[in-house]
């Protein structure tokens, strides 16, 4: 997908989440029934940034309309999810001494987001030694096969060296 089309997917998603939340907060049970659509604004929110640091990095080529667009959706979406989190909040409201709704939100996905890290990191960390592993298998299979070579040529050597000697005792 181009990246206009993949921020104007994102914004569109975010859109309606938006919508789908700001019209059923009041009559959900749960913040749980809620959670595919505040998801989704936190997928939309990545892709924007994404596609806003992508622009950031391209060189002149990128139009001042799509970057100032990209700007603008950005701050829309920040604050709808500000208008999100108060509603959130004030349908479940928490002790002061406590993190708000939204803050636990905030912080399951963060944690959600450094477990996926993690786990991509040990992934490839594991995928690394292996490839490590096999290398030093490789390795030892061609040292011991070169041994291997190397002894056979010197008994073929050795065999011949024989024969010829004994050749020689003979013709004597």
């Amino acid at each position: 997908m181009e990246p206009i089309t993949t921020a104007l997917a994102a914004v569109s998603a975010a859109s309606s989440a938006i919508s789908f939340i700001k019209a059923r907060v009041n009559d959900v049970q749960s913040v749980s029934e809620l959670s595919g659509q505040i998801s989704t604004l936190f997928s939309a929110q990545k892709v924007l940034n994404e596609k806003r640091n992508e622009q950031a990095g391209v060189g002149v080529d990128v139009s001042f309309r799509g970057s100032i667009d990209a700007v603008l959706e950005a701050k829309r979406l920040n604050e709808e999810m500000q208008q999100i989190s108060q509603l959130i909040n004030m349908r479940w409201p928490k002790p002061a001494n406590q993190p708000s709704t939204w803050q636990e939100i905030l912080n399951h996905h963060n944690e959600a987001l450094r477990q996926q890290k993690a786990a991509r990191q040990a992934a490839m960390r594991e995928k690394a030694r292996k490839s490590q592993e096999l290398e030093e298998t490789l390795k030892a299979v061609a040292l011991i096969a070169f041994v291997i070579v190397v002894a056979l040529v010197l008994f073929v050597f050795m065999f011949a060296a024989i024969a010829r000697s004994a050749m020689d005792e003979i013709v004597l």
